[in-house]
């Protein structure tokens, strides 16, 4: 299901709010690109661009921390780095698949399972990259999935009381 953008997701600052929602709509694309194998190259288009904008928001999410002397600084930069490490990971897996001749079954077995909130939990709880064993479609999306929400509506809404005392602009 598309997660809809609401304004309770604001952190104040309508730039990073403008990155947080074209982050949402590349999840919820590659969500929906992962309904029909016929989308592959949609897929990997937006898993490259997921990645690649991450890194740019987060880039661009530091500056404005330390130009605001962001107190949790270090903390969410620590944050940051895990999420794109464990980005490069699932991007990786994607890829691989994505080139793989099991991709067309990959997507109709996906199609037909959801992923457990335990399933998740584990998953979270494990380091992914220390594990061999490739992580399947559902589970890959359902990591994307938790990691966009809960640092878009967890980590960085710790943001919003500094930056409700400026412009809402400011960069």
């Amino acid at each position: 299901m598309s997660i809809i953008w609401r304004k309770q997701m604001s952190v104040g600052n309508s730039i990073i709010d403008d990155q947080h929602r074209y982050l949402l709509c590349l999840m919820n694309t590659i969500e929906l690109a992962l309904r029909d194998a016929a989308n592959k190259d949609i897929l990997k288009s937006a898993i490259e661009q997921l990645f690649e904008y991450t890194a740019y928001h987060f880039d661009f999410e530091e500056r404005v921390q330390t130009k605001m002397k962001f107190p949790s600084q270090m903390d969410h930069k620590i944050e940051h780095q895990r999420i794109l490490a464990d980005l490069k990971i699932i991007k990786a897996q994607l890829d691989n698949l994505l080139h793989s001749d099991n991709f067309d079954s990959a997507v109709e077995e996906a199609a037909n399972k959801e992923i457990s909130d335990s399933e998740l939990n584990a998953l979270l709880e494990d380091d992914i990259g220390s594990s061999n064993q490739p992580l399947d479609l559902n589970q890959l999306t359902a990591l994307v999935r938790h990691w966009v929400i809960d640092h878009v509506l967890g980590d960085d809404m710790k943001m919003k009381p500094y930056l409700s005392k400026l412009p809402s602009n400011f960069s």
